[in-house]
């Protein structure tokens, strides 16, 4: 039976390789309610490794399958070569061969349109200051993303900044990491449910489901400090600042009951985005052990999404 009284969100954060928490996460629903995660929601929104996760979702594979990609692909993803550090300065660290081939052995020649879920995969255009927003054809405005390659959606939302070269489109548009101003694309999504889908607050509901969150110490922050030194503790703030502004929003928005979020605390240097730990697997599972009767009180076990019939066909 599906749910039209409620129409559910899953939001799924940027991370690298820390996507394993999620899909590991999602992995342990599956198998326990016997159930695909995507039958449960009506629109995924992802970002950077949660967009490549939505897209895996919503082109049919098990969430069982997106861990075993993690495990499998991370060497190819992130090669362990070292390259010298007056490189990295000048250049990203890795190249976007190994992303791409990856994605090609997955994704083949498959298109955003064939996603049998909505889906909103954030991006951004460095070179025209502008966000971007892959979209499959749940608006009849809606009309040019869901022809485009799932191969080169993937690879635009997870071209991180200093890691990747950004991704270049068929238009010869140049794209980065969608975490650069949604790391934490919740509120992406509930925008999209208020306004293209016109659907009333009140039935609205958000799962989001992070990579971990690092805390780092009161001292962390260099107040006093120069440029080098600055840096890399002033971009994680602002991507932290983001998240957190996403979620406060979300929250104040739905409400504490039609809003909840899985993003277990870690501590700094725990888990990193370009290398891949094993022990996340075990995490993702017992936060799913932790959090599910929570997930179930707030009714997201049990709303059945209708099927996503998209404005717009593709062509054979």
């Amino acid at each position: 039976m599906s749910s039209p009284e409620r129409f559910q969100i899953l939001s799924l954060d940027g991370g690298g390789l820390k996507g394993i928490f999620t899909a590991s996460f999602l992995a342990e629903w599956e198998k326990n309610r016997g159930t695909r995660v995507v039958d449960s929601f009506d629109l995924i929104a992802g970002t950077s490794t949660g967009g490549i996760i939505a897209l895996a979702l919503g082109l049919g594979f098990p969430a069982e399958e997106i861990v075993a990609f993690y495990r499998t692909e991370a060497a190819n993803i992130f090669p362990t070569k070292r390259f010298s550090r007056v490189r990295q300065l000048f250049r990203p660290k890795y190249d976007r061969d190994g992303l791409r081939r990856v994605l090609e052995k997955y994704f083949g020649d498959r298109r955003l349109g064939e996603s049998t879920k909505r889906l909103i995969i954030p991006s951004y255009s460095p070179e025209f200051r502008t966000v971007y927003l892959y979209k499959t054809a749940h608006h009849s405005r809606l009309q040019n993303d869901y022809k485009k390659s799932a191969v080169i959606v993937a690879l635009s939302t997870a071209a991180a900044p200093t890691f990747l070269p950004a991704a270049v489109t068929s238009e010869g548009l140049g794209l980065i990491d969608g975490g650069i101003w949604a790391n934490n694309p919740v509120m992406v999504a509930v925008t999209d449910a208020l306004g293209y889908l016109d659907r009333p607050l009140s039935i609205v509901a958000a799962l989001r489901i992070g990579t971990t969150n690092p805390v780092p110490s009161v001292e962390y922050y260099p107040t006093n400090a120069g440029f080098l030194k600055s840096v890399r503790p002033l971009l994680d703030f602002m991507i932290s600042a983001q998240v957190q502004s996403a979620r406060d929003m979300a929250e104040h928005i739905l409400g504490k009951q039609r809003y909840y979020e899985v993003n277990p605390n870690v501590a700094p240097g725990d888990f990193q985005l370009d290398r891949l730990s094993e022990k996340l697997i075990p995490l993702g599972s017992l936060m799913y052990r932790q959090h599910s009767s929570n997930i179930e009180d707030l009714g997201f076990f049990d709303h059945k999404a209708d099927p996503f019939v998209p404005v717009y066909e593709l062509e054979d």
